[in-house]
């Protein structure tokens, strides 16, 4: 290839993949009026809306030219479909070059069902037009696709709240309720504003979870004959300026006397953005289905104020996908036929391979090769996030900054430090999508990616990435939660358990083992707690340990995972503490569900130093907990230097009465971090070059 040409060829690459930088020395000093699209801030492509339904469009556009773009310039229409939106509007303040603006238009969905696109573009104040591309002159859009026609909501969750059931842990509630109610409340909103700042056009119910640890509320509607093609549709968030808000949105289900069953599940935080819910029910069709929202707190629910906006169901769009035949307890939904996939494919570790040594308490910089083999376009609402394992001291994920088409190879970095001890540490990442769904790698796409690294140089510790021994290098077991259960206060929504339990009891019960066979088919030769939450559907069991003196140092350590063969297992673990009378706190959460690996837990409890502290082992159910066998391997916590197991404080055991409803995904990933995520790839690398690892089964 001639070097004129490749060069061309580059310079495509870079300009399709909006990695020009936002100063250009030679070209820019030629353009005056030069645009370039940086993302879609609402409404990403493809879109979801009812027919007739308002929504606001928001682009963030960078000045790439020489001029300074005045109030004098606009956002015109240009082509396609106009949807409701004025031809004109003014630019809201001058932009200089090199800065961004975010240009924001009203905009109604039009009557008929389909897909539509407007294109728009800039005016400058002489009335010439520009956009953006290599010569300025091509359009950015608004994508959205319309199911229904107007009036065809077959079910309006708003105007049949009256004859929903309404209940909270505190039992049965009232609707509307009382704003400030401890008890839980829910009311009609009709301009509710969501957390972003939007109002929708259509009303909507703010719900706020009963004022208690882990609290919920819930609404079971009446029965409703759902028809194939059907769909669920709602935009949810915390309402505006509820910043402490934290929780879990469900849709649930029940047919007949049958168990509830979970149709779909999204965790939610305070962090301006909005998501929308279309969910196809085209599984349910022909059957008379009582549809439950609720709202789960994770943790305390003092600031937990939420909205669903518009939840509906709507008829009449174009025919639903065949699902699956049965409900599923997988968070993530099957696609419609013409929806697009989420899937990545491991290419290579750009930076830091497998094994890398690093001094203790290193600052390192994590990159991964991947390509997006599936049909989505990966938009600015995607993240990297932290899932399991070791943390390593990051955010706990991290924005993309870029949009990332299908078929191109992208590189995903993250900042990192190395631990203070000794070891070999492993920590677990996947990508999350705009309706908050985690994918990843491997056969089904649904595997994590990993860092994993030695440090040497500092104080001997444990490696997190096998399992434990029972006897630690350099730290001793200074409490045996295995060998003190006994002493423990267990509890389930049935009551007071024994200990040991009855194998089978549908109470719930814990047993204690020494060696049992894990989820990965590796025997664990180690005391171990077997533990089986209430058997109903969001069952849960929890241990209340004796009151524990904490120093400095201390840590936590376990090994958990399901045990082997119970393949149906989908679980939250938890491991929560209290201090006296106060409040019971969660320390740690994650979530498991059987999939051949192990997860190990390593947490510092020097921020409880020197306080009085009663341990509480938690699980919780995920949906029904027929086949829930959570496994805790060599629970324990550890001191430096100790070699003998401590008696506890002899503090009688106060078990807090915690409801079981909470199933918070791990960690509940906050979407604060707006880390830089590099731009795709320009060097295309075939499917062919470096294989998939073939560890991504078993770390």
């Amino acid at each position: 290839m001639k070097k004129s040409s490749l060069t061309a060829l580059l310079l495509a690459v870079v300009i399709l993949f909006g990695l020009w930088p936002s100063t250009h020395p030679a070209a820019a000093a030629t353009r005056c009026d030069w645009a370039q699209f940086v993302a879609d801030i609402t409404v990403p492509d493809g879109t979801t809306f009812r027919a007739g339904e308002s929504f606001n469009k928001t682009w963030r556009i960078r000045n790439i030219g020489s001029c300074t773009w005045n109030t004098d310039y606009s956002l015109v229409f240009v082509s396609g479909a106009q949807m409701n939106a004025p031809a004109s509007i003014k630019l809201p303040k001058s932009v200089a070059p090199g800065q961004s603006v975010d240009l924001t238009v009203s905009m109604t969905a039009p009557n008929a069902a389909g897909t539509h696109r407007g294109n728009w573009q800039l005016k400058n104040a002489s009335g010439v037009l520009f956009g953006i591309g290599a010569n300025a002159d091509k359009s950015f859009w608004v994508e959205i696709k319309v199911s229904g026609a107007p009036g065809a909501t077959g079910y309006d969750f708003v105007e049949n709240a009256a004859s929903a059931a309404w209940t909270s842990g505190a039992g049965t509630l009232t609707f509307p309720g009382t704003e400030g109610d401890a008890k839980g409340f829910a009311r009609r909103v009709d301009s509710p504003k969501l957390e972003n700042g939007s109002t929708s056009s259509l009303p909507g119910l703010l719900m706020a979870p009963q004022n208690v640890t882990d609290g919920y509320i819930q609404a079971v509607y009446p029965a409703f004959r759902v028809e194939r093609g059907d769909r669920f549709q709602a935009t949810i968030g915390c309402e505006y300026n509820a910043t402490s808000c934290w929780v879990n949105f469900r849709l649930q289900y029940q047919i007949g006397s049958g168990a509830v069953e979970t149709l779909w599940s999204f965790n939610e935080k305070h962090e301006g953005l909005v998501y929308r819910a279309d969910i196809d029910l085209s599984r349910l069709a022909g059957q008379d289905v009582k549809f439950i929202l609720r709202v789960n707190a994770a943790g305390s629910a003092a600031g937990d104020r939420v909205l669903w906006a518009a939840p509906q169901i709507v008829r009449g769009g174009a025919p639903a996908p065949t699902a699956t035949p049965g409900p599923s307890r997988t968070p993530t939904p099957t696609p419609a036929p013409g929806a697009c996939t989420d899937r990545i494919r491991f290419v290579a570790d750009v930076t830091v391979p497998d094994g890398t040594t690093f001094a203790p308490n290193t600052n390192f910089t994590k990159t991964w090769r991947v390509k997006n083999v599936g049909t989505c376009t990966f938009n600015i609402n995607y993240y990297l996030v932290y899932v399991s394992g070791d943390k390593l001291g990051t955010t706990e994920q991290v924005k993309f900054t870029s949009t990332i088409a299908p078929n191109t190879t992208f590189d995903l970095s993250v900042n990192l430090t190395a631990p203070a001890a000794n070891g070999t540490y492993r920590g677990y990442w996947q990508l999350k999508n705009d309706k908050g769904q985690l994918f990843g790698i491997g056969a089904n796409y649904d595997k994590p990616f990993w860092v994993e690294i030695k440090v040497a140089g500092g104080a001997t510790a444990v490696p997190t990435n096998t399992p434990l021994p029972t006897t630690p290098v350099s730290f001793g077991t200074i409490f045996d939660f295995a060998a003190s259960a006994a002493s423990a206060a267990w509890t389930s929504g049935a009551g007071s358990l024994p200990f040991p339990g009855t194998e089978g009891d549908a109470k719930g019960f814990v047993l204690k083992l020494d060696n049992v066979e894990m989820e990965n088919g590796k025997t664990e030769n180690a005391p171990s707690l077997l533990t089986f939450p209430q058997n109903v559907n969001n069952g849960y069991i929890q241990g209340v340990f004796p009151a524990f003196r904490v120093e400095r140092g201390d840590q936590f350590r376990a090994t958990v995972g399901c045990q082997y063969r119970f393949n149906a297992c989908y679980v939250t673990y938890r491991l929560e503490y209290q201090i006296g009378s106060d409040p019971v706190k969660v320390l740690w959460n994650f979530t498991e569900k059987y999939e051949g690996l192990l997860y190990n837990v390593n947490l510092d409890l020097s921020a409880l130093a020197g306080k009085d502290v009663k341990f509480i082992l938690k699980v919780l159910a995920a949906g029904p907990a027929a086949n829930d066998r959570a496994v805790w391997v060599n629970p324990r916590i550890v001191r430096a230097g100790n070699a003998a197991t401590a008696t506890a404080t002899p503090v009688t055991p106060t078990a807090t009465s915690i409801p079981p409803t909470a199933t918070p995904t791990a960690t509940f990933l906050p979407p604060t971090a707006t880390a830089t995520l590099p731009p795709a790839t320009a060097t295309p690398v075939p499917d062919t070059a470096t294989p998939e690892p073939t560890a991504t089964a078993t770390p």
